[in-house]
């Protein structure tokens, strides 16, 4: 009788993991962890260069060098926790115990970077950056298998866009919260210091995340795998040049990953400038937590309608849609005379629209080239794929940090110098964003891994 990696016989395999659906209780399971791990990746994104430089001191130069720092060190960190992951074997799984173990370390994380202790100069500087890597670090052991169980879950692809679509859901609602919770709750406890309000907010927000990924490891099951398609014998230095050899050959996986690389450096700066654009561009931060609140809410809606549109036509046709649609609010925010909040809301709420179904499309692709990939090399290597992916998104992200401080570079958006202030917001948050949406439409425009090839991938994989 063959095993399991998970320790379990083919033969205990249960109904739900032969036919390749999933409970709605295992979806709405994957997806807390979703709802958890974007309580602190939108909580860095949004507020973290914020906190840095208005209540820590630092210059906009500075804020966006830890962030680029930052996202090197993720270089290391997430192939290497993609090949724990994908040697780990215990009576958990492979990837579900991280959930559990990641949990208070990466709250903890939260509320450090979250912390300004009175430092200036360079030791602020050093001290923003050490824990900004910290939570990188501790959100890549979580982030990582956790992303992975997508493709453990199940093989069938259509199955895998409805979770994914749960995932993004939650993941959309995590966002929500966070954008909501963070300013709300760093009001209510500043009293005389706005440092002490953030770090109780993301103390907070981070216990919450924690109770979210311990569920999530109580509910989900990773589908059994023989162990003579998952165990490696090679070691781990040969298991990563293999891995690496693999993504040299192109195919599906390679042209994702050059979409993330691309897209991600350009794409996020809209989101990331939203308090910026409220503060000196509108000069009303007090319509700002309610605008993010609205954003959030737009993802979540728009999550069902992009998944329906997916799994009635194909994942490549949503990402098209999605891309134009984000185009077209981009140009929109641009170009427009004169900014009002609701004109200027508008355009960026379409664009919001349209990068949801980017987010779905992508990370419901990533999961069908772990089969591409075994079908054609006779690998299987979700965590070193998923993390491999993961530092791309964050290597981007934190080029993206650069780009924007380079933009803002000769003047200082945080003192709203007018009209160069504006124009400033307009390239950050419109031109480059929709630049970054098109390159990645051009990469993505004969993307081929559908539903049907993948089906026939996957029954080549069980004749094997």
């Amino acid at each position: 009788m063959e095993t399991t990696a998970t320790g379990a016989s083919w033969e205990d395999r249960s109904l739900e993991s032969k036919a390749g659906n999933l409970s709605l209780g295992r979806k709405f399971g994957y997806g807390l962890g979703d709802f958890g791990l974007n309580l602190h990746w939108q909580g860095m994104g949004l507020f973290l260069t914020f906190f840095q430089t208005e209540i820590m001191g630092l210059s906009p130069l500075w804020a966006g060098l830890t962030f680029f720092v930052a996202a090197l060190w993720d270089g290391v960190t997430d192939p290497i926790m993609g090949l724990i992951a994908d040697r780990t074997q215990g009576r958990w799984g492979s990837h579900r115990p991280y959930l559990l173990f990641g949990a208070v370390p990466l709250a903890a994380s939260l509320a450090l970077a979250f912390t300004a202790p009175g430092l200036t100069g360079m030791a602020a500087v050093m001290y923003g950056l050490a824990t900004h890597m910290l939570l990188r670090t501790t959100y890549t052991v979580v982030a990582i298998p956790y992303s992975s169980l997508s493709a453990r879950m199940t093989s069938d692809a259509d199955e895998r866009t409805s979770l994914t679509g749960w995932r993004m859901q939650f993941a959309f609602l995590g966002g929500a919260a966070v954008s909501w919770m963070m300013p709300v709750l760093a009001k209510e406890f500043a009293g005389v210091d706005a440092a002490q309000g953030y770090t109780l907010a993301a103390s907070i927000i981070g216990a919450i995340s924690a109770v979210a990924f311990v569920l999530c490891f109580l509910i989900v099951r990773e589908q059994p795998v023989a162990e003579s398609r998952v165990v490696r014998t090679d070691g781990l230095w040969g298991d990563l040049k293999g891995f690496l050899a693999l993504v040299r050959r192109g195919g599906p996986t390679a042209q994702l990953y050059l979409c993330l690389l691309v897209s991600q450096v350009m794409v996020p700066l809209q989101a990331r400038n939203y308090l910026y654009f409220f503060k000196y561009g509108l000069g009303d931060m007090s319509r700002a937590d309610q605008a993010m609140a609205l954003f959030g809410i737009i993802n979540v809606v728009c999550v069902p309608l992009w998944v329906w549109l997916i799994r009635r036509t194909e994942k490549r046709t949503g990402f098209m849609v999605g891309g134009t649609l984000f185009a077209l609010g981009s140009i929109g925010f641009a170009f427009m005379p004169h900014w009002t909040y609701w004109t200027a809301f508008g355009a960026l709420a379409i664009a919001c629209a349209g990068h949801t179904a980017y987010a779905v499309c992508i990370w419901a692709m990533l999961p069908d080239t772990v089969d591409w990939s075994e079908w054609r090399f006779r690998r299987r290597d979700e965590g070193k794929i998923f993390g491999l992916a993961a530092f791309l998104q964050k290597a981007a992200l934190g080029i993206s940090g650069l780009l924007m401080a380079a933009i803002f570079h000769g003047f200082d958006v945080t003192k709203g110098q007018g009209e160069a202030s504006e124009a400033g917001l307009r390239v950050v948050m419109g031109l480059i964003p929709l630049a970054g949406i098109l390159a990645a439409m051009f990469i993505m425009r004969d993307y081929r891994l559908n539903f049907r090839c993948h089906a026939r991938i996957v029954k080549r994989l069980g004749n094997r």
